[in-house]
């Protein structure tokens, strides 16, 4: 008889911005679903379970967790860099620089 087993991981997530967050899962092709301090993320069979106030995320993979966390601090220093006049420019797909023209 076959034993079916689902493994999830709970992974510590404070995003305090919901905009920025939405942006991050949507730049990954996931569709985002905000209820309450529920929030859903679901792509191709895959889905991640946020809660903001507890600060945790659900997931069957932790890379999706990773990925998701890394995009959501990429548009966190978009807009940081926006509000301050700075461009970000994209080395590689973990490495940038800001840069700020001089008048």
């Amino acid at each position: 008889m076959p034993c079916y087993q689902v493994q999830t991981v709970s992974v510590s997530f404070h995003a305090k911005n919901v905009a920025l967050l939405q942006k991050a899962a949507e730049s990954l092709g996931y569709k985002f679903s905000h209820i309450g301090s529920s929030i859903t993320l679901s792509s191709a069979g895959s889905i991640v379970k946020i809660d903001i106030q507890a600060g945790k995320a659900l997931a069957q993979d932790q890379n999706l967790v990773d990925a998701l966390k890394r995009a959501y601090s990429q548009q966190a220093i978009k807009l940081a860099a926006k509000l301050g006049g700075w461009q970000v420019k994209n080395l590689t797909s973990t490495k940038g620089q800001l840069l700020r023209g001089v008048l």
